[in-house]
């Protein structure tokens, strides 16, 4: 079919590299233990983010495997997007702005702290 050529090459492609994006969220998970009283619920954020991460992986690379019509990853991109929308307030509770102020956060408060608030708004 040489008008989904391009989209064989994109599944290769997603097949090849999605495993790094994968580690890179895990490797994420990972240091986030440091934070532990702090960050439980966007440490199963990052989780979730990784199962979504993985489904998707193993799709493709079937797709890729067993050689099937490559137009399937835009339903199953689709599938990810529609869980990973459903389930946003536990999938994405990363917020870029302090909650109470307004002030944006540092990558440490963003990753780090379920709070969403700045070093001065930060309930004791």
């Amino acid at each position: 079919m040489p008008q989904f050529e391009f989209l064989h090459t994109v599944n290769v492609f997603i097949a090849e590299k999605i495993l790094y994006l994968l580690m890179a969220v895990l490797l994420v998970n990972i240091i986030q233990r440091r934070y532990h009283k702090h960050a439980q619920k966007k440490r199963l954020a990052t989780l979730y983010i990784g199962i979504l991460i993985l489904a998707f992986m193993v799709g493709t690379v079937l797709i890729v495997y067993f050689e099937l019509p490559d137009i399937l990853v835009i339903p199953l991109a689709a599938l990810a997007t529609v869980v990973g929308y459903r389930y946003r307030s536990k999938v994405f509770p990363f917020r870029l702005k302090c909650s109470n102020c307004g002030k944006s956060l540092s990558g440490k408060r963003i990753l780090f702290f379920d709070s969403n608030a700045c070093e001065k708004c930060e309930p004791e």
